[in-house]
């Protein structure tokens, strides 16, 4: 309840704002008129087709990525020497922006549809590396040394042991990195595609028609709020079934 009444004080402040301000309302428009201008675009069906593909490409790149980036991260934990070698890259890689790929990406792949699918995989991959390590790595060696000696073999000492251990890093992560996904297509989207929420955004600013800008924003805060809480609902349910407290 608190949080709708924030925001709609929030809407109400914006509403009053703009209706009061000598700003030109082309130049800083009220909710009502942005409202206006998402319910056109959803009646002409520009904005849904486009939505639907911006969604395809961050869900790809993000289960891509994500997935991998899981997968290596518990690989390389397991492997003392790998880690060592290989755990400055994911660091590095992992201060890395995602956007800051765009331009590399636009050279390799072209501007396609691998391009904003690359750079939201980016956005995933090196970031849930260094989150399942970091998770992983609180495992003590002797603990995996025990299990050895108890007959354990390599799988069963990253499904039994070091995934549990990282499974809440790695869903507290999962759940960051939905959102950043979707900053990243848009920002790529922007930059270099011709379809997308992105692309909607800068047609709209070639032609000064900020109310669409503006809308397109609000669906893509909509959508990051929503991946957001489904991601919460997920993880604690997988936590609650793992037996473990949040």
């Amino acid at each position: 309840m608190r949080k709708l009444l924030s925001l709609a004080a929030l809407l109400a402040v914006w509403e009053t704002a703009a209706r009061l301000s000598p700003v030109p309302r082309q130049l800083f428009p009220p909710f009502t008129n942005v409202l206006v201008a998402l319910w056109s675009l959803l009646l002409s069906g520009q904005l849904l087709e486009n939505y639907l593909i911006t969604l395809a490409r961050t869900v790809s790149g993000f289960i891509l990525g994500a997935g991998l980036g899981v997968l290596i991260g518990l690989a390389l934990v397991y492997r003392k020497l790998a880690y060592e070698t290989l755990y400055p890259v994911v660091t590095l890689l992992y201060a890395i922006p995602a956007v800051a790929w765009i331009p590399l990406f636009m050279i390799w792949v072209g501007l396609n549809e691998a391009l904003p699918i690359s750079v939201v995989f980016m956005c995933s991959f090196a970031p849930m590396v260094y989150i399942t390590l970091t998770g992983a790595r609180k495992v003590e060696d002797d603990v995996i040394k025990v299990a050895r000696t108890l007959g354990a073999n390599d799988l069963k000492i990253v499904t039994t042991i070091l995934f549990p251990q990282a499974l809440p890093s790695i869903l507290s992560g999962l759940k960051v990195e939905a959102g950043m996904a979707w900053r990243s297509c848009f920002v790529a989207e922007m930059v270099a595609m011709s379809s997308g929420l992105g692309f909607i955004a800068m047609e709209a600013e070639s032609i000064l028609r900020v109310d669409i800008i503006l809308a397109v924003i609000l669906v893509l805060a909509i959508s990051n709020y929503l991946f957001q809480e489904l991601f919460e609902k997920i993880e604690v349910s997988i936590l609650r079934r793992w037996g473990i407290s949040k």
